[in-house]
Protein backbone atom coordinates (compact mmCIF):
# COMPACT_ATOMS: atom_id res chain seq x y z
CA UNK A 1 0.00 0.00 0.00
CA UNK A 2 1.29 3.46 -0.87
CA UNK A 3 2.34 5.59 2.05
CA UNK A 4 1.07 9.13 2.56
CA UNK A 5 2.88 11.96 4.30
CA UNK A 6 1.98 11.82 8.01
CA UNK A 7 -0.68 14.36 8.97
CA UNK A 8 0.54 17.02 11.40
CA UNK A 9 -1.92 16.64 14.25
CA UNK A 10 -0.23 19.43 16.21
CA UNK A 11 -0.95 22.08 13.57
CA UNK A 12 -3.52 24.67 14.76
CA UNK A 13 -6.82 24.99 12.90
CA UNK A 14 -9.81 27.29 13.24
CA UNK A 15 -12.80 25.69 14.95
CA UNK A 16 -14.94 26.05 11.82
CA UNK A 17 -12.23 24.97 9.37
CA UNK A 18 -12.77 21.95 7.12
CA UNK A 19 -9.49 20.05 7.41
CA UNK A 20 -8.82 17.20 4.94
CA UNK A 21 -6.58 14.67 6.71
CA UNK A 22 -4.77 12.21 4.45
CA UNK A 23 -4.53 9.38 6.98
CA UNK A 24 -4.25 5.66 6.26
CA UNK A 25 -5.41 3.12 8.81
CA UNK A 26 -4.27 -0.11 7.13
CA UNK A 27 -7.42 -2.02 8.00
CA UNK A 28 -7.48 -3.84 4.67
CA UNK A 29 -4.03 -5.28 5.43
CA UNK A 30 -5.07 -6.52 8.85
CA UNK A 31 -8.85 -7.07 9.03
CA UNK A 32 -10.24 -8.27 12.33
CA UNK A 33 -13.21 -10.55 12.95
CA UNK A 34 -15.50 -9.34 15.76
CA UNK A 35 -13.22 -6.34 16.30
CA UNK A 36 -15.79 -4.54 18.46
CA UNK A 37 -15.12 -6.09 21.84
CA UNK A 38 -15.66 -9.60 20.50
CA UNK A 39 -19.36 -8.82 19.91
CA UNK A 40 -20.41 -10.10 16.45
CA UNK A 41 -23.70 -8.14 16.32
CA UNK A 42 -22.14 -4.82 17.33
CA UNK A 43 -19.29 -5.43 14.89
CA UNK A 44 -21.73 -6.27 12.08
CA UNK A 45 -23.72 -3.09 12.79
CA UNK A 46 -20.70 -0.81 12.35
CA UNK A 47 -19.26 -2.85 9.46
CA UNK A 48 -22.61 -2.53 7.68
CA UNK A 49 -22.37 1.23 7.98
CA UNK A 50 -19.02 1.08 6.16
CA UNK A 51 -20.71 -0.79 3.29
CA UNK A 52 -22.73 2.36 2.49
CA UNK A 53 -19.84 4.76 2.44
CA UNK A 54 -17.79 4.40 -0.76
CA UNK A 55 -20.87 4.56 -3.02
CA UNK A 56 -22.46 7.19 -0.81
CA UNK A 57 -19.47 9.48 -0.64
CA UNK A 58 -18.95 9.43 -4.41
CA UNK A 59 -22.65 10.31 -4.72
CA UNK A 60 -22.22 13.24 -2.29
CA UNK A 61 -19.23 14.63 -4.16
CA UNK A 62 -21.06 14.49 -7.50
CA UNK A 63 -24.14 16.12 -5.96
CA UNK A 64 -22.25 19.13 -4.64
CA UNK A 65 -19.76 19.48 -7.49
CA UNK A 66 -22.72 19.79 -9.88
CA UNK A 67 -23.61 23.10 -8.22
CA UNK A 68 -20.15 24.38 -7.30
CA UNK A 69 -19.58 26.28 -10.57
CA UNK A 70 -23.15 27.62 -10.54
CA UNK A 71 -22.91 29.37 -7.18
CA UNK A 72 -21.70 32.95 -6.98
CA UNK A 73 -20.18 32.37 -3.56
CA UNK A 74 -16.39 31.86 -3.41
CA UNK A 75 -16.47 30.98 0.30
CA UNK A 76 -19.03 28.22 -0.24
CA UNK A 77 -17.12 26.99 -3.29
CA UNK A 78 -14.01 26.65 -1.11
CA UNK A 79 -16.03 24.72 1.47
CA UNK A 80 -17.31 22.39 -1.25
CA UNK A 81 -13.72 21.73 -2.27
CA UNK A 82 -12.66 20.96 1.30
CA UNK A 83 -15.72 18.76 1.71
CA UNK A 84 -14.91 16.86 -1.50
CA UNK A 85 -11.31 16.22 -0.45
CA UNK A 86 -12.39 14.95 2.96
CA UNK A 87 -14.96 12.66 1.37
CA UNK A 88 -12.41 11.36 -1.15
CA UNK A 89 -10.13 10.29 1.71
CA UNK A 90 -13.12 8.68 3.45
CA UNK A 91 -13.94 6.78 0.26
CA UNK A 92 -10.38 5.48 -0.03
CA UNK A 93 -10.24 4.29 3.58
CA UNK A 94 -13.66 2.65 3.50
CA UNK A 95 -12.86 0.89 0.24
CA UNK A 96 -9.81 -0.50 2.03
CA UNK A 97 -11.97 -1.36 5.06
CA UNK A 98 -14.47 -3.16 2.82
CA UNK A 99 -11.70 -5.09 1.06
CA UNK A 100 -10.80 -6.35 4.52
CA UNK A 101 -14.40 -7.48 5.01
CA UNK A 102 -14.21 -9.39 1.72
CA UNK A 103 -10.99 -11.05 2.87
CA UNK A 104 -12.83 -12.21 5.99
CA UNK A 105 -15.31 -14.01 3.75
CA UNK A 106 -18.09 -11.45 3.38
CA UNK A 107 -19.83 -10.91 0.03
CA UNK A 108 -19.22 -7.17 -0.02
CA UNK A 109 -20.26 -6.76 -3.65
CA UNK A 110 -23.71 -8.23 -2.93
CA UNK A 111 -24.10 -5.95 0.09
CA UNK A 112 -23.07 -2.85 -1.86
CA UNK A 113 -25.44 -3.59 -4.75
CA UNK A 114 -28.68 -2.27 -3.15
CA UNK A 115 -26.85 0.90 -2.11
CA UNK A 116 -25.55 1.48 -5.64
CA UNK A 117 -28.97 0.74 -7.15
CA UNK A 118 -30.82 3.11 -4.83
CA UNK A 119 -28.39 5.97 -5.45
CA UNK A 120 -28.28 5.38 -9.22
CA UNK A 121 -32.06 5.80 -9.35
CA UNK A 122 -31.75 9.40 -8.10
CA UNK A 123 -31.18 11.31 -11.35
CA UNK A 124 -32.56 14.84 -10.79
CA UNK A 125 -29.73 17.08 -9.50
CA UNK A 126 -31.81 18.90 -6.89
CA UNK A 127 -33.23 15.63 -5.55
CA UNK A 128 -29.69 14.21 -5.42
CA UNK A 129 -28.72 17.24 -3.39
CA UNK A 130 -31.71 16.80 -1.03
CA UNK A 131 -30.76 13.14 -0.51
CA UNK A 132 -27.18 14.21 0.18
CA UNK A 133 -28.45 16.65 2.81
CA UNK A 134 -30.45 13.87 4.43
CA UNK A 135 -27.54 11.42 4.57
CA UNK A 136 -25.16 14.11 5.78
CA UNK A 137 -27.55 14.82 8.66
CA UNK A 138 -27.69 11.12 9.55
CA UNK A 139 -23.90 10.90 9.54
CA UNK A 140 -23.62 14.14 11.53
CA UNK A 141 -25.84 12.55 14.18
CA UNK A 142 -23.59 9.49 14.24
CA UNK A 143 -20.61 11.82 14.55
CA UNK A 144 -22.11 13.81 17.41
CA UNK A 145 -22.90 10.67 19.39
CA UNK A 146 -19.44 9.22 18.69
CA UNK A 147 -17.54 12.33 19.74
CA UNK A 148 -19.78 13.09 22.71
CA UNK A 149 -19.55 9.51 24.00
CA UNK A 150 -16.12 8.21 22.94
CA UNK A 151 -16.46 5.42 25.52
CA UNK A 152 -18.93 3.80 23.11
CA UNK A 153 -15.89 2.52 21.25
CA UNK A 154 -14.24 1.09 24.37
CA UNK A 155 -13.06 -2.43 23.67
CA UNK A 156 -12.78 -1.83 19.93
CA UNK A 157 -9.60 -2.67 18.02
CA UNK A 158 -7.53 0.53 17.87
CA UNK A 159 -7.36 0.88 14.06
CA UNK A 160 -11.14 0.66 13.72
CA UNK A 161 -11.72 2.96 16.69
CA UNK A 162 -9.39 5.58 15.25
CA UNK A 163 -10.92 5.37 11.79
CA UNK A 164 -14.45 5.92 13.09
CA UNK A 165 -13.37 8.80 15.36
CA UNK A 166 -11.50 10.41 12.43
CA UNK A 167 -14.51 9.99 10.19
CA UNK A 168 -16.85 11.41 12.86
CA UNK A 169 -14.66 14.48 13.36
CA UNK A 170 -14.53 15.32 9.66
CA UNK A 171 -18.26 14.75 9.18
CA UNK A 172 -18.91 17.26 11.94
CA UNK A 173 -16.52 19.78 10.39
CA UNK A 174 -18.44 19.79 7.10
CA UNK A 175 -21.93 19.13 8.49
CA UNK A 176 -23.45 22.36 7.08
CA UNK A 177 -22.01 22.40 3.56
CA UNK A 178 -24.67 20.32 1.79
CA UNK A 179 -27.57 22.29 3.29
CA UNK A 180 -25.85 25.59 2.47
CA UNK A 181 -25.66 24.48 -1.16
CA UNK A 182 -29.27 23.26 -1.08
CA UNK A 183 -30.54 26.61 0.19
CA UNK A 184 -28.84 28.43 -2.67
CA UNK A 185 -29.71 25.86 -5.33
CA UNK A 186 -33.39 25.86 -4.35
CA UNK A 187 -33.64 29.59 -3.63
CA UNK A 188 -36.14 30.12 -6.46
CA UNK A 189 -38.63 27.58 -5.09
CA UNK A 190 -41.48 28.45 -2.70
CA UNK A 191 -40.48 27.83 0.92
CA UNK A 192 -43.09 25.08 1.38
CA UNK A 193 -41.78 23.23 -1.64
CA UNK A 194 -38.15 23.50 -0.50
CA UNK A 195 -39.19 22.15 2.89
CA UNK A 196 -41.30 19.36 1.40
CA UNK A 197 -38.49 18.17 -0.85
CA UNK A 198 -35.99 18.21 2.01
CA UNK A 199 -38.27 16.27 4.36
CA UNK A 200 -39.47 13.86 1.69
CA UNK A 201 -35.85 13.04 0.88
CA UNK A 202 -35.13 12.43 4.55
CA UNK A 203 -38.12 10.13 5.04
CA UNK A 204 -37.19 8.02 2.02
CA UNK A 205 -33.48 8.00 2.85
CA UNK A 206 -33.94 7.05 6.52
CA UNK A 207 -36.30 4.19 5.62
CA UNK A 208 -33.95 2.69 3.03
CA UNK A 209 -30.88 3.25 5.20
CA UNK A 210 -32.36 1.27 8.08
CA UNK A 211 -33.73 -1.44 5.77
CA UNK A 212 -30.41 -2.02 4.01
CA UNK A 213 -28.40 -1.72 7.24
CA UNK A 214 -30.41 -4.49 8.90
CA UNK A 215 -30.31 -6.61 5.74
CA UNK A 216 -26.54 -6.38 5.57
CA UNK A 217 -26.11 -7.02 9.30
CA UNK A 218 -28.04 -10.27 8.98
CA UNK A 219 -26.11 -11.24 5.86
CA UNK A 220 -22.75 -10.68 7.57
CA UNK A 221 -23.75 -12.70 10.61
CA UNK A 222 -25.09 -15.55 8.52
CA UNK A 223 -21.83 -15.63 6.57
CA UNK A 224 -20.08 -16.11 9.91
CA UNK A 225 -22.45 -18.93 10.86
CA UNK A 226 -24.50 -16.99 13.41
CA UNK A 227 -28.25 -17.35 13.90
CA UNK A 228 -30.29 -14.26 12.90
CA UNK A 229 -33.61 -15.20 14.47
CA UNK A 230 -35.28 -13.81 17.58
CA UNK A 231 -32.09 -13.46 19.62
CA UNK A 232 -30.58 -11.31 16.85
CA UNK A 233 -33.56 -8.96 16.81
CA UNK A 234 -33.56 -8.67 20.61
CA UNK A 235 -29.86 -7.79 20.53
CA UNK A 236 -30.45 -5.18 17.82
CA UNK A 237 -33.26 -3.65 19.88
CA UNK A 238 -30.97 -3.54 22.91
CA UNK A 239 -28.13 -1.88 20.96
CA UNK A 240 -30.41 0.65 19.28
CA UNK A 241 -32.66 1.65 22.17
CA UNK A 242 -31.36 0.41 25.54
CA UNK A 243 -27.63 -0.09 25.97
CA UNK A 244 -25.81 1.79 24.64
CA UNK A 245 -28.92 3.01 22.77
CA UNK A 246 -27.45 4.42 19.57
CA UNK A 247 -30.83 5.49 18.17
CA UNK A 248 -32.06 6.72 21.54
CA UNK A 249 -29.00 8.94 21.88
CA UNK A 250 -29.37 10.36 18.37
CA UNK A 251 -33.17 10.69 18.12
CA UNK A 252 -33.39 14.28 19.42
CA UNK A 253 -30.76 15.66 17.02
CA UNK A 254 -32.29 13.64 14.18
CA UNK A 255 -35.76 15.14 14.70
CA UNK A 256 -34.39 18.70 14.56
CA UNK A 257 -34.07 18.19 10.82
CA UNK A 258 -37.88 18.35 10.58
CA UNK A 259 -38.00 21.93 11.86
CA UNK A 260 -38.81 24.30 8.96
CA UNK A 261 -35.91 26.61 9.76
CA UNK A 262 -33.36 23.91 10.57
CA UNK A 263 -29.75 25.06 10.15
CA UNK A 264 -26.90 22.89 11.47
CA UNK A 265 -24.79 26.02 11.95
CA UNK A 266 -27.10 26.98 14.82
CA UNK A 267 -25.88 23.94 16.76
CA UNK A 268 -22.53 24.74 18.38
CA UNK A 269 -20.28 21.71 18.10
CA UNK A 270 -17.06 23.61 18.79
CA UNK A 271 -16.26 21.68 21.96
CA UNK A 272 -16.89 18.34 20.25
CA UNK A 273 -14.63 19.26 17.34
CA UNK A 274 -11.89 20.40 19.70
CA UNK A 275 -12.15 17.28 21.84
CA UNK A 276 -12.19 15.05 18.74
CA UNK A 277 -9.05 16.72 17.39
CA UNK A 278 -7.33 16.39 20.75
CA UNK A 279 -8.33 12.73 21.11
CA UNK A 280 -6.98 11.84 17.67
CA UNK A 281 -3.80 13.85 18.19
CA UNK A 282 -3.11 11.94 21.40
CA UNK A 283 -3.88 8.60 19.75
CA UNK A 284 -1.62 9.17 16.77
CA UNK A 285 1.12 10.69 18.87
CA UNK A 286 1.22 7.45 20.86
CA UNK A 287 2.05 5.01 18.08
CA UNK A 288 0.78 6.24 14.69
CA UNK A 289 -2.08 5.18 12.42
CA UNK A 290 -1.03 1.60 11.76
CA UNK A 291 -3.32 -1.23 12.75
CA UNK A 292 -2.30 -3.52 15.58
CA UNK A 293 -0.77 -6.87 14.64
CA UNK A 294 -3.19 -9.75 14.48
CA UNK A 295 -3.23 -11.93 17.55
Amino acid sequence: MAKSKPFDWSAPHDDEEIVPRDVRFGIGDNPQLDWFGGDPVKTAMVNSFSIFLPEGERFFIRSLKHYAARLDDPELAAEINGYAVQEAFHTREHEDYNRGLADLGHDVEAMEQPVATLLANVQVPLIRLAVTCAIEHLTANFSTVTLRHPHLFDGAHSAYRRLWMWHALEELEHKAVALDVYRQAAAGMPAWKRYGLRIGAMNTTAFHFLRVLLRNMRKMLREQGHDTGLRFWLRVFQLFFISPGYMRLSMGPFLRYYLPGFDPRNIDDTDLIRSGRAWLAAEFAADGPRAEPAE
